[in-house]
């Protein structure tokens, strides 16, 4: 069984639960305690220790969750930095290349300039539109 369909089953049904296999809670042990980590990092670091059982694990999980969860909580599904990073770049029309080298030009922290371009995207923008034109002419 996949990482989602596991999760789904933690949170959704307990009958369906309980068919899932030993194998399928330890393959995807390690990502959903990172996960779970998100909103409970006290609990995931004490289920994280190197000898611990980790069907077990995911069973106190499961157990926990289910008291306070019916549905998978959004918290559960975040973006990977790629996917991220995709939106990020679709919201304006530069390329990171060149937000790159005005980083690079300017001797400034590349998260610096996407923050600025996120704050203030008008101003940020046009900055870099103008160097742009300046470094391709």
């Amino acid at each position: 069984m996949e990482l989602f369909p596991l999760i789904k089953l933690m949170f959704e049904d307990p009958e369906g639960y309980k068919e899932a296999t030993k194998g399928d809670k330890r393959k995807n042990f390690f990502i959903i305690n990172r996960r779970l980590a998100i909103n409970y990092p006290i609990q995931a670091s004490v289920l994280n220790g190197l000898k611990i059982n980790q069907e077990e694990a995911i069973d106190v999980w499961q157990r926990f969750l289910r008291k306070k969860y019916t549905k998978v909580p959004f918290w559960m599904y975040t973006k990977g930095v790629k996917k991220a990073k995709e939106e990020r770049e679709k919201k304006i029309d530069i390329s990171s290349k060149v937000v790159e080298e005005y980083a690079k030009k300017y001797k400034l922290d590349l998260k610096s300039v996407w923050d600025a371009l996120e704050m203030f995207p008008e101003k940020a923008q046009k900055e870099i539109k103008e160097f742009e034109k300046l470094d391709n002419g």
